[in-house]
């Protein structure tokens, strides 16, 4: 082995020739004038031992040999390793030698007489640099590919599949090697046809695109850009990223956009009317105009409707936000708390579970003060008619909060999930959205129907319990 000058590029180079002084020769310089290191050997047998046992970055072999030619030598040197950089030293008028040589993949060639009388070492040691060069950052990208998550791909302008990575194999459950030769067509449908499509396109304009698309539900932003346009098979490479997750924060962006709009709307709209009661009483009152007591209970009363507004507004800006991190609380805990805190007057609670179950427990508890909050306001046609029975139980996947009050008509038209519908003029007509909100957050679904005792029973499926 010839090892380099210090200080320069440590490339390692096997030289194959059947004469010793040749090989000998070419690899000295190489070791002394270029900074490589060598390695000679006058028999192909005897490299490929060599190869076999040693990292070597590039192999420079002649091609009239004895025994095993150079392009024999190319066949058992690609079975061991398919991408080592190869040149090959050909003799003059050795074309046809040659285009044989390109075709059975050596990665140069070279003059061999040229090299050996106009001494141009020089120019192989710059044919190695490249060559070698060329191969590792091939080798980096070839990485890149086969480790990326992105789907990618190469396809000639007819929509054949040249080439594969790993995540296109497993997105459509087809192997690398299956996927070769097959259409995109044939492979994604329709959406294939209309890739090919723009495929073909760029290769025309010479020109890379980008467009979205997407297949079974998931989002994918597709990167096109034209490959061997001067070939006898131009191609382009397809880059397909999974975007489903950042389209879906987007649209979740959009949705509470629109619920702030929707609290805006509500705000402006039902805070008004409180508002013009509150200053038409102040007016009276600074004119000492009618009864004073009916004028402070007009403005207690609006300002009672304000508060409660601004409290729903508040708790539907906070409760619609997702529950990531739930925690397992005791149903039944949360259910009679929350009735502590509800203004239930001489209504009762029943409680019928001692499940255990994952959720926000302050925003479990949301959801069971506004339905109590409902059976209690409006439960009962009369102040005077029998105090309502609410009762919470547990279904198969989840619970449900009834009451035994005079229920609600639901064939009517309208959404009692809507921000602001209400049966009462007192309510905010919030109580059900937060409950609808807050049901979402965690990824639980609201349904609403009639209790066994003819009132209003709120059913929560979806909910995920703990032995």
């Amino acid at each position: 082995m010839t090892t380099p000058s210090s200080g320069r590029e440590q490339l390692s180079v096997l030289v194959v020739d059947d004469s010793e002084f040749f090989a000998e020769m070419t690899a000295e310089t190489l070791a002394e004038d270029h900074g490589f290191g060598t390695h000679a050997a006058s028999d192909p047998k005897a490299a490929l031992d060599y190869f076999s046992d040693n990292d070597v970055d590039c192999i420079v072999s002649d091609y009239e040999m004895p025994g095993m030619d150079g392009l024999e030598f190319l066949d058992a040197v690609r079975e061991r390793e398919p991408d080592i950089p190869f040149i090959l030293l050909t003799g003059r008028g050795d074309e046809e030698v040659a285009s044989e040589a390109i075709a059975a993949g050596v990665t140069d060639y070279l003059l061999k007489l040229e090299v050996v009388e106009d001494k141009q070492y020089g120019r192989l040691a710059n044919r190695i640099r490249n060559v070698v060069s060329k191969r590792r950052t091939q080798a980096k990208y070839e990485l890149l590919v086969d480790t990326s998550p992105d789907l990618i791909a190469q396809v000639a302008e007819d929509g054949t599949i040249l080439a594969a990575n790993p995540a296109m194999a497993e997105f459509t459950d087809i192997s690398r090697a299956e996927l070769v030769g097959q259409t995109l067509a044939a492979v994604l449908g329709t959406i294939g046809e209309e890739r090919t499509a723009v495929g073909r396109s760029v290769i025309e304009d010479g020109d890379p695109t980008h467009a979205e698309d997407q297949i079974d539900g998931r989002s994918f932003h597709n990167i096109y850009v034209p490959i061997d346009v001067h070939s006898h098979r131009p191609s382009f490479q397809l880059v397909s990223r999974d975007i489903t997750e950042r389209v879906e924060r987007e649209r979740e962006l959009k949705r509470q956009n629109e619920r702030l709009e929707e609290f805006a709307s509500v705000v402006s709209h039902d805070m008004r009317n409180p508002l013009n009661v509150a200053q038409s009483a102040l007016q009276l009152l600074e004119k000492d105009r009618g009864d004073d007591a009916e004028l402070r209970a007009r403005l207690t009363r609006s300002l009672d409707r304000m508060e409660s507004l601004i409290d729903d507004v508040l708790t539907l800006a906070r409760e619609g936000e997702t529950v990531d991190d739930p925690s397992v609380v005791d149903l039944g805990t949360i259910a009679r708390e929350s009735w502590i805190v509800t203004d239930s007057g001489e209504a009762e609670l029943v409680v019928d579970s001692s499940a255990r179950i994952q959720a926000d427990d302050g925003r479990l508890g949301s959801i069971f003060s506004n339905l109590y909050g409902n059976a209690v306001d409006h439960g009962r046609p009369s102040s005077d008619a029998e105090p309502v029975t609410v009762t919470v139980s547990v279904t198969d996947d989840g619970f449900v909060v009834a009451d035994d009050g005079c229920g609600m008509d639901l064939s009517t038209d309208g959404d009692p999930f809507e921000m602001g519908y209400s049966s009462d003029t007192e309510g905010t007509g919030m109580g059900l959205t937060i409950v609808e909100r807050v049901a979402e957050a965690h990824g639980w679904s609201v349904a609403l129907g009639e209790s066994e005792d003819g009132g209003l029973a709120v059913e929560i499926s979806g909910v995920t319990f703990v032995e």
